[in-house]
């Protein structure tokens, strides 16, 4: 496995992708960044191989050499990459060392590619970045998508595809809940977004709901867990000083991955508030969102997120709004608190989805079955 961007112990990369191929039989060897200069132990059978992170993109093409250098005496029989860069050091290292590549795609490439250009490039940066894609795909053996709606990029290709969506393992509802957590959260009305945040993440929308619906709901608290990557974080807390809302908007950064479960457990409701005008937050396919039904509470989602809002309106787990609207995310935190019965019976239905449907160990079964195929079958290119 091969990682321009994504660390040792990453939600997908880790916890699931490799240590789903370490149970099937498979020797895995995960080369990828570090931003603290400590290499992590080898781990559930996974070896690490690791070189320093930076910011920019001077270090994302530069890791495309290091990438190269460091799987160059590994003759490995196939190569995972989830970045762009990666996925052309897999390609590389196939021409040059034999190996089958896959390109594991977690967010609309082209997309995203275009945002780091003015508008008036966007189209032709998705263009170009679209048709460099489809050629590195010709010299792929397997596309794993995370999302269905990927698909309509590598349509007309002969590159076999799958579909192994961001579902989490099927465990039971969290019950070991420390004292000092339910003294702290379980007490009030607490709510919870978890993962990377910022402006384009709803950050400020979610500060003005917050400030409405303490209103009508005055021991409301909001947890929010995980990194503040979108804008300053700094100014952020001075919104939330100047606000008054120091009681009321818990900042708490990066807790351990076995934590969360706990976080989400104590909370009533669980926030994804991706703002619109970005194609990644339409296509979006969070792995909060299956968090959160797997701790059966129900969701507040974008209502113009395609795949999210579908799991939600098809499970019957909470409700889709305009999150781009302060008081519309307000008004469902309120009418979701102070419905607890209502909230509860969301909060069973998107439970009962994750026992059902949306499992790792049923996407676990897609993505070993595709892996084999594309290590010991011979595919037909036409």
């Amino acid at each position: 496995m091969l990682s321009v961007l994504h660390e040792p112990y990453d939600k997908r990369m880790y916890h699931k992708l490799a240590k789903s191929l370490v149970s099937a039989g498979y020797r895995v060897t995960y080369i990828c960044p570090v931003s603290d200069n400590v290499s992590p132990k080898r781990d559930f059978g996974v070896e690490f191989i690791v070189y320093g992170y930076r910011k920019g993109w001077i270090h994302r093409l530069r890791s495309i050499f290091r990438i190269v250098r460091l799987g160059w005496n590994l003759n490995s029989d196939l190569y995972i990459a989830p970045e762009p860069e990666s996925w052309l050091s897999a390609l590389v290292l196939k021409i040059f060392r034999r190996g089958k590549v896959v390109f594991d795609m977690h967010e609309h490439n082209p997309n995203k590619m275009a945002q780091f250009f003015p508008s008036f490039l966007h189209k032709t940066v998705e263009w170009i970045t679209t048709k460099v894609m489809r050629l590195m795909a010709r010299f792929t053996d397997l596309i794993i998508l995370t999302r269905s709606s990927f698909d309509d990029i590598w349509k007309g290709l002969s590159t076999p595809r799958i579909t192994v969506i961001n579902t989490n393992h099927l465990q039971p509802v969290c019950k070991d809940i420390p004292e000092e957590l339910i003294k702290e959260y379980g007490v009030r009305n607490t709510i919870i977004h978890e993962g990377v945040f910022g402006t384009i993440r709803g950050s400020y929308q979610l500060l003005e709901a917050v400030a409405i619906a303490v209103k009508k709901v005055p021991d409301l608290c909001c947890i929010i867990l995980g990194e503040y990557v979108y804008g300053s974080e700094e100014e952020y807390r001075k919104s939330i000083r100047e606000r008054g809302l120091q009681n009321n908007i818990h900042l708490l950064g990066v807790v351990p991955f076995e934590e969360v479960p706990k976080y989400i457990r104590v909370s009533k409701i669980g926030l994804i508030v991706f703002q619109p005008g970005y194609l990644n937050h339409t296509l979006a396919m969070p792995h909060k969102l299956f968090d959160y039904m797997r701790e059966e509470i129900p969701v507040i989602v974008p209502d113009f997120a395609i795949e999210v809002s579908r799991i939600v309106k098809e499970s019957k787990c909470g409700l889709c709004v305009d999150v781009s609207d302060p008081q519309a995310i307000a008004d469902a935190i309120v009418y979701l608190l102070t419905h607890p019965e209502e909230s509860e019976e969301m909060g069973k239905n998107g439970r009962k989805a994750i026992e059902t449907r949306y499992n790792w160990q049923r996407e676990e079964g897609v993505l070993l079955e595709g892996i084999k195929r594309a290590l010991y079958e011979s595919l037909d290119r036409n």
